[in-house]
């Protein structure tokens, strides 16, 4: 009996390793709070190595929302602050493109991808950091919005 667990249990650890290792970096998802109106959400920003041109950055970036009100339209926006020290101080928002129309059931997602790098944006290299917050505004006068995140660039 001993030995059938021992044999089994040395039989699960890769797995369990593999398991470990196949789960996102949980420093690059981040929930959606309702500031007014209704739902939740989250966003995900995910740095890849892809060097495009000039591009050094290239951001893989979705956006959830649930539990909002039906077949609302919503304008995702993002301020960066390139003192990365985990505090936001910027007010400055820039919308991604397109908006995003939720569902008849409340829910809706977009997916972006955001290319930056010298000359235009000279701090966008790679090993920089910056700190991240995205707020997503519905029709409805629904705010959503996540804290303060840092960001390193790939």
């Amino acid at each position: 009996m001993r030995r059938s667990l021992l044999v089994a249990g040395i039989a699960a650890l890769p797995a369990a390793a593999f398991v470990a290792f196949a789960q996102a970096d949980p420093s690059t998802h981040h929930s959606l709070t309702a500031i007014s109106g209704q739902g939740t959400g989250n966003i995900a920003v995910s740095p890849t190595a892809k060097n495009v041109g000039l591009n050094q950055f290239d951001g893989q970036v979705t956006v959830n929302v649930d539990g909002a009100a039906p077949n609302t339209v919503f304008t995702a926006s993002r301020n960066a602050d390139f003192n990365a020290d985990g505090i936001c101080t910027s007010t400055n928002f820039a919308p991604f493109s397109p908006a995003f129309t939720t569902s008849a059931g409340g829910a809706g997602a977009a997916h972006y991808e955001v290319l930056r790098g010298p000359p235009a944006f000279p701090t966008f290299v790679e090993g920089a950091k910056f700190d991240m917050s995205v707020r997503v505004v519905g029709t409805d006068g629904t705010v959503l919005t996540s804290e303060c995140f840092t960001v390193t660039v790939k």
